[in-house]
């Protein structure tokens, strides 16, 4: 398949009342189409993981909404609208409006990298 949707995708985590991800593999990459509701962060989620912060690096797009994404270094920055993204490992994100992302994630991690899943 070379095209992604959320009826042609697993949902791969969804969380009542937060919001879910759709997720696909191909050509070495997790494609997910994601929903979250105003008000999520993620520290509580990540918090087990080294440093308390997701440690996979992603590639996205900001379709609707926004979310801050804090990291370990004590930087932050805001993700908005319209607005193509890295993050680089060591983030956790707070959800400031509900939110839809495109992210692009390596589906075989850079060796030291730590998964979850939500």
């Amino acid at each position: 398949m070379s095209t992604f949707t959320r009826e042609n995708t697993e949902i791969a985590v969804d969380l009542e009342g937060i919001g879910r991800q759709h997720r696909a593999e191909a050509g070495g990459m997790i494609v997910a189409l994601e929903r979250w509701n105003a008000g999520l962060d993620t520290a509580e989620m990540f918090a087990d993981l080294p440093d308390g912060a997701c440690q996979e690096p992603h590639f996205g797009y900001v379709l609707a909404g926004s979310a801050t994404v804090r990291y370990t270094d004590g930087e932050s920055e805001t993700l908005s609208s319209g607005q193509a993204y890295y993050l680089r490992p060591g983030h956790n994100v707070h959800v400031d409006q509900d939110v839809e992302f495109v992210e692009f994630t390596r589906a075989d991690p850079a060796p030291g990298i730590n998964t979850l899943e939500l």
